[in-house]
């Protein structure tokens, strides 16, 4: 896949996953903060996942009526020697650019914010005090974290941070020291339910899928209430350990109050005082009609599995382009410049499943209006001359390729076998009873309906070829019939069908014994004028 189809298919999916994320939220925006905050999870890893998964995945071509891929211009295809073309120049290296710096500088911004908050640790000094120490081991043991944190401090932030995957660290600020116990054990209990859920590789993929897709409004929009889902499911872990909902949220507006502009805390670390969304999350933390449970085990199992199931698929789906499709005509010469008319003109399509057939008409032009895009191999036969191929002749959505060609005269050969007697071979045992195969006894079409030109197609004067491939099954009827070119119009394609499918045949006989065969029929709808 070209990498500019590539990038519009996977915007387009990342389109309908972030829709998607945004009516799940809506439709279940009575339930807890935690569901929410899974879905935004699972919506921010599945667009990350699904470029990767659809380089991964076997393709599931779809017909679509309009493709994301059609909007893009590709470059100039590579023809034939002595084939001319009608194409428009490269105008999507911009695209590619632009994204690329675009995603630099995201990348760039969220590097420089972990690069700070790793000089903030380095500069800060960890707590030794008794008091927060039992304090932060108590409230490990109240949410169930086995895992060790680091408690540390420093003068250069105004709200307490959660940082870190493997070795996660707690930073207080330097006025932590004037704090109730209160505020020290629901600071300490909301901080370490981040660390037990893993939040910051939450935080990570978030800051991934904004790089990716900086240029996405949905995906800006998506990490808001991604992070603000986040908050107030951690809020609601802090009230259903046991912390009273009206004290808890005291603690929240003194704590962003005491945030100054200078000092906001950086994205890629986890705060609890964030000013954005403060007021509905106070609203949430006073609701007591709130449900606050968090998802079980079960649930959240369940659900990821959902996901997955769904994203797989999805990740290999292809949208094929119906709508601007490519045109390839030409002519039909002999080696002396004259018209060669008759010619049977073959496209076979190399990353698609589309046959394509057409004949020259009387000045040797042939014409294939309307050509699902790819690269296609060209074979051109005519009696008495040598076969034509040419492999990979590419056609782009909306760029319609003139192709002509030249016939040379095909070569005459003869065989001639002469037969004499030779000496008997000796006998080098008593005979044995060898079983002779490959008699072959060719099928024959014994019963055929002739196709019926419709009347709507001789009235506006529609001619065309109808490829279809069918099996011959060991009764002699016909299975599986199918039209192979989709250039043909419908109308000639269904008589064509209609009239082949009721056709009779003796089956093919190998060594006495009917055998399933396979069957190629071209039916020529032409308008005598």
């Amino acid at each position: 896949m070209p990498s500019t189809a590539f990038l519009w298919t996977v915007a387009l999916k990342a389109t309908l996953i972030f829709a998607a994320a945004f009516l799940v939220a809506f439709v279940i925006r009575r339930a807890s903060a935690s569901a929410r905050y899974f879905v935004w999870t699972s919506a921010l890893a599945m667009v990350l996942a699904v470029p990767l998964l659809s380089l991964s995945l076997r393709p599931w071509n779809v017909p679509l009526a309009v493709s994301a891929a059609a909007m893009v211009v590709n470059s100039q295809p590579s023809l034939a020697p002595g084939a001319s073309a009608v194409a428009h120049p490269d105008r999507i290296g911009w695209f590619i650019s632009l994204w690329l710096c675009g995603a630099g500088v995201v990348l760039l911004r969220t590097s420089i914010g972990h690069v700070r908050v790793q000089l903030l640790l380095r500069r800060s000094k960890p707590i030794r005090d008794a008091e927060w120490l039992g304090l932060l081991a108590n409230a490990s043991c109240q949410i169930d974290l086995r895992r060790h944190v680091d408690l540390r401090c420093s003068n250069d932030t105004d709200v307490p941070l959660s940082y870190g995957l493997l070795r996660p660290v707690i930073l207080l600020p330097g006025t932590s020291d004037q704090w109730s116990v209160d505020r020290r054990r629901v600071v300490l209990l909301h901080e370490l339910v981040h660390v037990r859920r893993i939040d910051w590789l939450s935080c990570l993929l978030s800051q991934l899928a904004v790089a990716v897709y900086w240029f996405h409004p949905l995906a800006w929009m998506a990490v808001s209430r991604f992070r603000q889902e986040q908050e107030r499911s951690c809020d609601d872990a802090v009230v259903i350990a046991g912390t009273g909902q009206a004290a808890y949220a005291e603690h929240l507006v003194a704590l962003a109050r005491s945030l100054t502009s200078s000092r906001r805390p950086s994205p890629v670390a986890l705060s609890m005082a964030e000013t954005g969304g403060l007021e509905q999350r106070v609203h949430a933390l006073l609701d007591p009609r709130r449900p606050r449970r968090a998802l079980s085990g079960r649930v959240s199992v369940a659900a990821l599995c959902a996901t997955l199931v769904c994203a797989i698929p999805f990740a290999a789906l292809r949208g094929q382009n119906a709508g601007p499709k490519s045109s390839l005509t030409g002519s039909v010469y002999d080696v002396s410049g004259a018209a060669l008319p008759g010619a049977t003109v073959l496209l076979n399509n190399v990353n698609g499943k589309n046959q394509e057939i057409a004949r020259s008409g009387d000045a040797g032009e042939y014409q294939f209006a309307s050509l699902p895009a790819g690269k296609y191999d060209v074979e051109i036969k005519a009696p008495g001359f040598a076969l034509y191929r040419r492999a990979r002749v590419e056609l782009n959505p909306g760029t319609p390729v003139h192709l002509d060609i030249k016939l040379d005269v095909g070569s005459v050969s003869e065989a001639v076998e002469v037969v004499g007697k030779g000496p008997r071979p000796a006998s080098s045992g008593p005979p044995k009873r060898i079983r002779v195969g490959g008699n072959v006894q060719a099928t024959k079409l014994v019963q055929m309906t002739k196709p019926v030109y419709p009347d709507t197609a001789q009235a506006a004067g529609i001619e065309g070829t109808v490829l279809l491939h069918a099996v011959i099954s060991m009764q002699g009827n016909l299975l599986g019939v199918a039209v192979v070119n989709t250039s043909v119009d419908p109308q000639l394609a269904q008589a064509a069908m209609d009239a082949v499918k009721t056709w009779q045949y003796e089956p093919t006989l190998l060594n006495g014994a009917p055998v399933e065969v396979v069957t190629t029929i071209t039916v020529n709808f032409r308008l005598e004028h």
